[in-house]
């Protein structure tokens, strides 16, 4: 398979992701292929940069943007972003990727924030599955945190945590990232993690962003995780949204999942109403057949 369908809202998953090898590498870009190291330098710029390889951060007609930043700024549009733990010498941790937001772009008096749509997941070459067959509290976690306050991926939506704007109307955060070891575990296990997130404001009027992914390297050679990134960059391609299962098709089994879930939040909810309905349905059914 080649695609895995985004929650967009704060629902649990309960389905397998499954990308089917082989995945076909995709032309990665530039700020993908930073050495660790440089990753970890650009951590140390002064608060007003824009650092590429960053998560950038606008409000478009009234909902949080999440792009891609390069050395002219704010790019295009981008939901899937590359990091690394161990990127500071620190044994499965990171900051990177950050927050950037440039002056302006945010309203004032107002926090800004991040949260946990899912469950995270690691690749096991052809997909990406929960961190233990037991479920997701029975493998690795991922904690967010800064300063006083954490999230910690769970098997469902995590509420998460807000942080002021700035004064100037930014917003640039590095927040602590840390892989838990499973239950009863001394460390993680080595691999590729992705963690489902949102990004939420306090300001009155502005919708959550949708959900974007980060794609972080906890000891995978560099084709395992390029193949991962890859990936995942392919299944968050909007073209076949709903292929809920991520078999590479919408067919009956997509049809299945969405009739399991309707009336309800989740992965079915394809139009991002907060409801599993008919306008779902429509979409799917307009989408039937082999994946583009």
């Amino acid at each position: 398979m080649t695609t895995m369908t985004p929650m967009t809202t704060m629902t649990k998953t309960t389905t397998t992701i499954d990308l089917r090898s082989p995945v076909p590498v995709r032309r990665l870009p530039a700020w993908v292929l930073l050495p660790t190291a440089l990753l970890a330098a650009l951590a140390s710029f002064p608060a007003a940069a824009q650092h590429t390889g960053d998560i950038g951060v606008s409000i478009e007609a009234g909902r949080i943007t999440t792009r891609a930043i390069t050395a002219s700024g704010l790019a295009e549009p981008l939901r899937v972003f590359a990091g690394a733990f161990a990127d500071t010498g620190v044994p499965w941790f990171t900051a990177n990727p950050g927050y950037d937001a440039p002056s302006g772009a945010l309203p004032t008096g107002t926090r800004l924030g991040v949260r946990f749509i899912g469950p995270i997941r690691v690749w096991d070459g052809d997909s990406f599955e929960l961190t233990s067959p037991s479920g997701a509290l029975a493998g690795e976690r991922l904690k967010l945190s800064f300063l006083t306050v954490n999230a910690t991926s769970s098997e469902g939506p995590v509420p998460g945590f807000d942080l002021a704007v700035q004064s100037d109307g930014g917003w640039h955060r590095h927040l602590n990232m840390t892989l838990l070891a499973a239950p009863g575990a001394t460390a993680p296990e080595p691999g590729t993690y992705l963690a489902p997130l949102q990004l939420y404001s306090t300001a009155a009027g502005v919708e959550a962003s949708e959900e974007f992914w980060l794609v972080l390297n906890g000891g995978s050679d560099a084709a395992s995780f390029a193949a991962a990134l890859s990936a995942a960059m392919d299944a968050m391609d909007p073209a076949c949204t709903a292929d809920i299962d991520a078999s590479g098709a919408v067919d009956g089994a997509d049809l299945g999942i969405l009739l399991g879930t309707w009336g309800a939040t989740g992965m079915a909810d394809l139009d991002a109403s907060g409801t599993v309905d008919g306008a779902d349905l429509g979409i799917l059914l307009s989408a039937w057949g082999g994946c583009p």
